[in-house]
């Protein structure tokens, strides 16, 4: 089976959606022996293996570079290619319907009759720019509709993405809830406490301080300029900030923040094995990728209310605060208090923590599922 995958981006560009779709990509082609035909942007290149080929298109990344909005714009070859390619695919696969490359492609799957499957990892953003808010809803209302409307499978990653959509539009067939998954033999916990601070040791960090950490982009969503007013009532404690974007802590200067940006997965893997508590504040997303690899590890995560009803069944194994209302930074303080007064129970759930993601966001559990609507879609339509 050929599939045709279409991203806004790379995994090299090292957002949440297009690892996602780089994971599904490489695993299915390496343990499934599918074909993929994977067209994204040239901000960044990821490298061929054997059934999968890339497709860089020509790109204008303004919208990044000067507005911090990922929203890259294809040149006409480009869009063109995808044309091409749509000939000589089985089934178009797109992750998240907004971008420019992503629109083209559904448009012309429907003029040559191809099936569609989608994933939407997004729902709605609550930027503070009103301007922005509004043009969103805008866009999930119209062109949202429609397109999920019209897909032959729509997936979503989260609870919360799943019911805002659910509001707007019907769907050709039932939608299904597919959280993402990762490949387990990479994110593990470490065995005791005493071995932490031995990794500690080996990354220059001091042993027995309490470490929140942060990893993703630095960015509006992900809750930056909230994270600047807690770091200042946590003088004593370290917090790591990994990732990259416009909003940088080391424009902060404060001496109790350390700065990592452009590591490898490999690189992550110690920091997240290592730290007391995950710290995520964002808004507008499904269930983080980031939360999954850090509870792998064995790290419990603090993360909005919204995240947190994102994913039922990790309910229990969550702490959560909300962004919603005033004082919102002073009841975050509270609750990173509370954590850190119940310090022996987030060391307990460790192993409980560790457990649940393996068994819940296993890479074969994920795929699987992916493979089988896959087969589906393209038996209906071959059956029509």
């Amino acid at each position: 089976m050929k599939i045709l995958l279409v991203t806004h981006y790379y995994p090299e560009h090292k957002s949440g959606i297009e690892i996602v779709a780089g994971n599904i990509a490489n695993y299915i082609v390496k343990n499934h022996g599918f074909e993929i035909h994977w067209i994204s942007s040239d901000v960044t290149k990821h490298p061929e293996t054997p059934n999968l080929f890339c497709y860089p298109a020509k790109t204008v990344n303004f919208f990044e570079t000067k507005l911090t909005l990922p929203y890259p714009i294809w040149d006409f070859k480009s869009l063109l290619k995808i044309w091409h390619l749509t000939d000589t695919i089985d089934i178009v696969h797109i992750h998240d319907y907004l971008y420019m490359g992503n629109l083209f492609a559904f448009l012309f799957a429907k003029i040559k009759k191809k099936p569609i499957i989608i994933t939407q990892h997004i729902g709605f953003i609550p930027y503070k720019n009103p301007i922005a808010r509004l043009l969103l809803a805008f866009l999930n209302n119209t062109i949202g509709r429609i397109i999920l409307q019209n897909s032959d499978q729509v997936i979503f990653i989260s609870e919360n993405v799943q019911r805002y959509f659910s509001k707007i539009t019907s769907f050709k067939r039932s939608p299904i809830l597919i959280p993402n998954g990762f490949e387990d033999q990479y994110l593990n916990p470490l065995d005791s406490p005493e071995e932490r601070k031995r990794v500690r040791e080996k990354l220059n960090l001091p042993k027995d301080k309490f470490i929140f950490l942060f990893v993703g982009r630095f960015i509006e969503k992900k809750g930056l300029h909230l994270l600047k007013e807690i770091v200042k009532e946590f003088p004593e404690d370290l917090w790591i900030f990994i990732g990259w974007g416009p909003l940088s802590p080391r424009k902060w200067r404060l001496d109790n923040v350390l700065v990592f940006e452009n590591l490898t997965m490999v690189d992550i893997i110690p920091f997240y094995q290592v730290a007391n508590l995950l710290v995520l504040p964002s808004k507008g997303e499904g269930f983080p990728l980031v939360v999954q690899e850090s509870m792998a590890c064995g790290t419990p995560c603090i993360v909005s209310t919204e995240t947190y009803n994102s994913y039922t069944p990790a309910k229990s194994l969550l702490f959560h605060a909300t962004l919603e209302g005033n004082d919102v930074a002073k009841r975050w303080v509270e609750a990173l208090n509370n954590i850190k007064a119940k310090y022996k129970v987030a060391e307990e759930i460790r192993h409980k923590v560790a457990a649940f993601a393996k068994e819940h966001w296993n890479m074969e559990t994920c795929i699987s599922k992916y493979v089988q609507i896959t087969n589906q879609r393209l038996n209906n339509y071959i059956l029509k």
